[in-house]
This record gives C-alpha cells, sequence and structure tokens, in this order.
C-alpha cells in the first residue's frame, strides 16, 4: 500500500520553499567557512607505512646468523633453516587465501550482515612475507658459502702456504697509526691465486709502499695469508713484508674516476699520499685542504690525524662518509633543474646522474643504501606517486642484503640504515615538540643531528664506548657548510679536467666550509666533558638506549600515553570474533535525526560507518594490522551540528533523515528543491 506523502507536519522546511531555500545558503556559508579552517589549520602528521619493517627486520636476521658460519660444511645449516622457512611460507598460504580480508565494500546498512576481519588471515599475510624474505636471504647466503668454501682463496687461507696473487686495489689507501709503527689499511678484490680464478677480496695491512697506489692499480703480492674473523666478507688478511709488483696504473672508468678525484684534490692544494701539503699557502689551518675531498667525495685516507680524532670525539665522522645527504642533493638540483622535463625524462636523467655519482664516490655500505632508497623515489617519480620514506627505506634494506648477506654485519651500512630511519620516524615530532620553545627553522635544524644522534648513539658505543657531550651543537653548527663543501667540491671535481684554474676558485667556498668544520671539531673536542665514559659492550648499548627511552618518555606526554596503551592493549585477552549476544545494536532510525540533511547525491552519514565498528577495534586485526594494511586516509573533521539544521518527517513527529517525495520528482507534492 503507498504512502501518502501529500501532508506535512507544521513548520517543516519545505512547506515554504523561501524558508528552505534560506536554511540552504546558510548550510552552504558554513561548510565554505569550514573548509577554510580546515584549509588553514596544521595537517595531521602522516600515518606510518610499516608493512615493510618486519620483512626487513626478518632479512637482517637472517643474514646476520647465515654470514656468521664459518668453516667446511657452513652452508648446510644455512640451507636446511632456507628450507624450514620455505616450507612454513607454503603451510601460510592456507590460512592467507582462507582468512583473506573481503575486497568489495561491506554493506553499510543497520542490521546488514557484518564482516568481522578475522586476525588470522592479516598476521598470516605478515608471517608470509617475513618467512619468504628469510627463505630467499638464507638461500642466498648458502649459495655464497658454498661457493666461498671452494674458493682458491679460501684453500690457500687453510693451506697456509705461500701464495702468489693478483688482483686490484679497491678502496684508497689510509694510514692508522699505532703504538708500534705506521700500517697501511686497504683492499685488494683477488683475480688469480697461483694461476686459479678467484671471485673473493682480502685485506691488506701493509707498509708506506702502498700508500702511493691509487685505486683501481692492478697489482700482484707474494705472501702467506692469515684467516679473517668470521663474519667478515673478506675471506683473507695480507700482513706486512709481502712482495709488491705494479702490474698496470688504473685504467678505464675506474681511471678516470681517479684522475677526478686526483683532480679536486690537486684544486685545494690537499695533502699527498706521504701526509704532507703540496701548498701550504694561505690561511687556511690545518686538514682543511684535506677535508675537501673528503666531504664532497668520501676520499678521507689523506686527512691528518688529530683532526680525525677531533671529528670521531664530537660525532663528526659521518660527514667524510657518502650518504643520503649527497644522494638528495644531487637529486635535488637535477630534478630541480629538469622542471619543465616529462616526469618519465626526469627519472631517467635522475637514474643517470645517481649512477654516476656513485661510481664517483665509490660503492661503499652508506653510498649503495642511500642510492636504493633515490632509485625508489624515482620509481615513484615514474608512476606519479610520491614514495614514502620508510617503505623506501626498508626496500632499499631488502634489496642490499639479498645482494650482499654480509652487509647485516657491516658498521657502516647499520649506522646509515639506523640514522636515516631515526631521521624519517622521529624528526617531525621532535621538531614539532622543539617548536614550542624555539622558532620553527631552529626547531628543525636542531631535530635532524639531535634524533640521528640518538639512534646511532647505542652502536657507537660498540665502537668506541664513550659518549659525546657536544655532538648534537657540532652537528648543528656545521650541517650549512657541509652542503656549501660538498656542492662547491662536486662542481671543481668535474671541471677540474677541462678548466683546472676554473677548479681552483670553485673550490673556494668548500674551503671555507671546511676550515669552519675543522674549528668546529677542535674546538668541542676538546671542551670540559667532551667524551663521557661508558660501559662498552651490548651491556652499555641497552643501557644507553634505555636511557634514551627514559628520557623520550619522561618529555614527550603523547609518546607516554601511546606505550601505555599499547601494554595495556597487549596486557587486554585476545578476543577474536565477538560473540553474537556481544554484538552492538544497530542504531536506531531515531538517532539519524542528528545528522545532516541528505540532498541529492549524498548518503546520511550512518552510513559511512558499520556497526561492526567496535567488534573490529577489539579483534586481533586491529594490533598487527599496521604491519600488513595500507594506513587509512586522513578524513575531514565533522562540523558541528549546529551547522546542520535537521528536517522533520511529513507524517510525524519523528525526524527523518530523508525528505519524503513522491514517486514523480515533476508532481506536485515533491518539494521544491527536487523539481
Amino acid at each position: 500500500m503507498k504512502e501518502d506523502h501529500g501532508t506535512s507536519t507544521p513548520g517543516a522546511p519545505w512547506d515554504d520553499p523561501t524558508l528552505y531555500e534560506r536554511l540552504r545558503q546558510e548550510q552552504s556559508q558554513r561548510r565554505g567557512r569550514g573548509r577554510r579552517a580546515h584549509a588553514t589549520a596544521s595537517k595531521a602528521p602522516e600515518p606510518l607505512d610499516l608493512r615493510l619493517l618486519t620483512p626487513a627486520i626478518s632479512c637482517w636476521a637472517s643474514a646476520w646468523w647465515a654470514v656468521g658460519h664459518d668453516g667446511v660444511g657452513a652452508w648446510r645449516p644455512v640451507l636446511l633453516l632456507a628450507s624450514g622457512c620455505a616450507a612454513l611460507a607454503a603451510a601460510l598460504i592456507v590460512p592467507v587465501l582462507r582468512f583473506r580480508p573481503p575486497r568489495h565494500r561491506a554493506d553499510p546498512r543497520p542490521g546488514a550482515p557484518e564482516q568481522d576481519p578475522c586476525a588470522i588471515g592479516t598476521v598470516s599475510a605478515s608471517m608470509l612475507v617475513c618467512a619468504l624474505c628469510a627463505a630467499a636471504v638464507l638461500a642466498i647466503s648458502a649459495a655464497h658459502l658454498w661457493a666461498r668454501q671452494r674458493d682458491p682463496l679460501t684453500m690457500a687461507v687453510a693451506s697456509g702456504r705461500p701464495v702468489t696473487l693478483v688482483g686490484t686495489v679497491s678502496q684508497e689507501p689510509r694510514v692508522s697509526a699505532t703504538s708500534r709503527s705506521t700500517l697501511v689499511i686497504t683492499a685488494l678484490d683477488v683475480e688469480q691465486v697461483d694461476g686459479r680464478s678467484s671471485s673473493l677480496s682480502a685485506t691488506v695491512l701493509a707498509d708506506k709502499q702502498w700508500l702511493s697506489l691509487p685505486m683501481g692499480t692492478c697489482v700482484e703480492v707474494r705472501t702467506h695469508l692469515k684467516p679473517t674473523h668470521p663474519g667478515r666478507s673478506e675471506t683473507a688478511i695480507i700482513p706486512k713484508r709481502a712482495g709488491l709488483k705494479v702490474l698496470s696504473p688504473p685504467a678505464g672508468v675506474l681511471g678516470a674516476v681517479t684522475s677526478i678525484r686526483t683532480g679536486l684534490a690537486r684544486a685545494v692544494g690537499a695533502e699527498d699520499a706521504q701526509g704532507t701539503e703540496t701548498a701550504s699557502r694561505g690561511f687556511w689551518p690545518p686538514g682543511a685542504r684535506t677535508l675537501v675531498p673528503g666531504v664532497a667525495l668520501g676520499d678521507d685516507h689523506a686527512l691528518p690525524a688529530q683532526v680525525r680524532q677531533d671529528m670521531r670525539t664530537v660525532s663528526m665522522t659521518h660527514l667524510t662518509a657518502v650518504s643520503g645527504q649527497h644522494v638528495a642533493i644531487v637529486l635535488g638540483l637535477g630534478l630541480a633543474a629538469l622542471g619543465v622535463v616529462p616526469r618519465r625524462w626526469r627519472a631517467l636523467l635522475g637514474t643517470i646522474l645517481l649512477t654516476l655519482l656513485v661510481i664517483l664516490v665509490r660503492p661503499s655500505g652508506s653510498v649503495l643504501r642511500a642510492a636504493t632508497m633515490g632509485a625508489v623515489m624515482l620509481l615513484g617519480v615514474v608512476v606519479g606517486r610520491r614514495a614514502a620514506s620508510v617503505p623506501a627505506l626498508c626496500a632499499g634494506a631488502i634489496v642490499l642484503l639479498l645482494i650482499d648477506p654480509w652487509q647485516a654485519r657491516d658498521y657502516g651500512f647499520a649506522l646509515s640504515v639506523v640514522a636515516t630511519a631515526g631521521i624519517v620516524i622521529g624528526a617531525k615530532p621532535v621538531a614539532a615538540h622543539l617548536s614550542r620553545r624555539l622558532p620553527r627553522w631552529l626547531a628543525v635544524a636542531v631535530a635532524l643531528p639531535l634524533v640521528a644522534q640518538a639512534a646511532c648513539g647505542p652502536l657507537l658505543i660498540l665502537l668506541q664506548p664513550t659518549v659525546g657531550a657536544w655532538s648534537v651543537p657540532a652537528n648543528l653548527l656545521t650541517e650549512p657548510a657541509a652542503v656549501i663543501a660538498t656542492i662547491s667540491g662536486l662542481l671543481a671535481a668535474l671541471v677540474h679536467p677541462a678548466w683546472p684554474e676554473a677548479a681552483t676558485v670553485i673550490a673556494w667556498p668548500a674551503l671555507a666550509a671546511c676550515s669552519w668544520m675543522v674549528w668546529i671539531a677542535g674546538f668541542f673536542a676538546h671542551l670540559p666533558c667532551a667524551t663521557l665514559p661508558w660501559p662498552d659492550g651490548l651491556t652499555g648499548a641497552l643501557a644507553l638506549g634505555a636511557c634514551e627511552l627514559g628520557v623520550l618518555l619522561l618529555v614527550a606526554p603523547r609518546a607516554r600515553r601511546a606505550l601505555l596503551k599499547g601494554l595495556r592493549r597487549l596486557m587486554r585477552p585476545a578476543r577474536g570474533r565477538l560473540a553474537p549476544w556481544q554484538r552492538p545494536e544497530p542504531p536506531a532510525p531515531e538517532a539519524s535525526a542528528t545528522h545532516r540533511l541528505d540532498f541529492a547525491g549524498t548518503r546520511p552519514s550512518w552510513r559511512r560507518s558499520s556497526s561492526s565498528a567496535p567488534a573490529r577495534r577489539s579483534s586481533l586485526t586491529a594490533r598487527y594490522r599496521v604491519f600488513w594494511s595500507r594506513p587509512r586516509p586522513r578524513t575531514r573533521p565533522p562540523r558541528s551540528r549546529a551547522s546542520r539544521p535537521p528536517p522533520t518527517s511529513p507524517t510525524s513527529s519523528t525526524p527523518s533523515c530523508r525528505p519524503p517525495c513522491s514517486e514523480s520528482p515533476g508532481s506536485s507534492t515533491s518539494p521544491p528543491w527536487s523539481r
């Protein structure tokens, strides 16, 4: 039986077209003011996408355990564990497919069947990805260990007899002053062992005759070999008093790179391989000339011992290690110059710039990490999406560990990843907290070295059991100078082969910036309490991490509340799906009167939510879906109820969400706004 919509309760908005039109205009004005206020308000923080965090941790832990094995048959337990991880991944496919979340939208109407997502599917999917990553890195590690065991260099180390090695110098020789003598440290990529081909590398601990050998020099060495510690990427150690014969100078790409790096050292008048300055003119402090190649290209082999010690005391050694700062500067300037070029061509040219930078500064752990993150960012440029920093960092770590599992035990790679993670996760919250007491620009400048030092502190304790009291102010004062030195040094290095005089002039800002950094390092390194003693080893690292966590909870109430909330959620018993008698009742029809008018093309707000929201919040999925599900998009804040007058039903005094209308939009009983 058709209802009669011809009568209406007195006072309904659609009875008076003038009144209804005035209400519509007022509501539009309030909506415009709300949009302007929302646009000028501060943006909410972006949610962290941690879906690749657990796979990256599983890859790192698996690689760290696998490369620690040494000896005959070391690959067997690694391969066995890889098989177990593969079997676990195969077993997890069933619950992932059985309990996967639905792809279609749930029915939002009250009383509709609920779709309570089960935690088994989400947790199983996360475990499946972790198991696959662990199985892959373990299988690759087992293959490397198997090939390493059968390499002629490994057999020569085990035999203990003198051998003849032919290889290429893969690092710039640097001096390490000891209490007894001067030691030169470099690395050798071995190509032949007594005429048999090899693909491993060796660490060279030699005398001063190796200082004159640039990277890329082909040499022949006759010596006894010593074994290295388990977990090292190098297989053997070449001791002192080894017979050395230079076969050929650097050639090809390595020769061109060596000439560019040497040209920068000549442009700034840096010290030569013997440790003496070739040009002592000017008023630059000692060590400033040799610091320019270190900051611009990572070539710090000629840095004086005193300057190196001062920079180590105030935690400034990262300035001479090429990392994400160089990649950010080169890609930022390059992509800004190519702003009018289509994005795919920009990504291609950015990839070429990134490759040339890696070749110029030599691929190390931090360089490869930064280059991988830059490649992920360029992939985002190709597809037209903004790449997130945390997934890019995790993806870069996974790729590098799959290529070289020995990176898991490299301190340089670990410090680079941890420092980058601290900056991308904690820089914005710390800057927002400091901006309450400091200007915004100063808060951002202080937050970067503060979070980087806090993130790297526990790892630095494992290398040197001291805490630098003046590390943050020293890095804060030298960051602008490091950017100037990087840009000026790179330009001078590229210009020197064609115009040496112009390269000398271009390098003046880099010399001034490096002089400032040398002075800052020396000033803070000689202040009282520059280094504070701390317990060494794993105990000291854990103690420093606990102290940093305590300080964070003390000064950040939001972090303290989040931690307590997480602990309460973990302590709460897991319930999974709610029982039928515990399910919340659907909202009553009368409750929908508090929502805004439902005009044409819109839906009432009760249709945007499901009655199973409390059930979802209480399930296990809400705890673990951060590692697998996509972060929720930010929604606009709802307007106040005063700005949305509810209509009344024409047939009764009970408010309704939808105004009545007849079957024909043009009938006389239809409200004026629907015609």
